[in-house]
């Protein structure tokens, strides 16, 4: 007895559908890494010091160093907190250089 084969299937040639080479897995996307605020951070821990910067954010140093690195992304409270801390130090340093003043008088 005799049995019909199926058709064969003719190949195509060229590359194959796009939707065939892309993985099914769905594309991990990262937060973005706002290089200016890294930059930012990292110049106020220079003029603070680390940690008195990351008292004034509460956080610890090492968190710190994960955000200033772009290990962690740095938050719009973060940058805030950092400029309040540099306003106030700042407000400071001139009452004290006042002081230095007043005292070789």
């Amino acid at each position: 007895m005799m049995t019909r084969a199926a058709p064969t299937q003719v190949c195509q040639l060229g590359p194959p559908p796009r939707s065939a080479t892309c993985s099914r897995k769905r594309e991990q996307v990262t937060f973005p890494i706002a290089v200016v605020r890294m930059m930012r951070l990292d110049t106020a821990a220079g003029l603070l010091g680390k940690g008195k910067l990351a008292d004034e954010l509460c956080i610890r140093g090492p968190t710190l160093n994960f955000k200033i690195n772009g290990d962690r992304g740095t938050s719009v409270s973060n940058i805030k907190d950092a400029a309040a801390a540099r306003e106030s130090r700042g407000e400071r340093l001139p009452a004290h250089a006042r002081k230095l003043r007043e005292a070789i008088q």
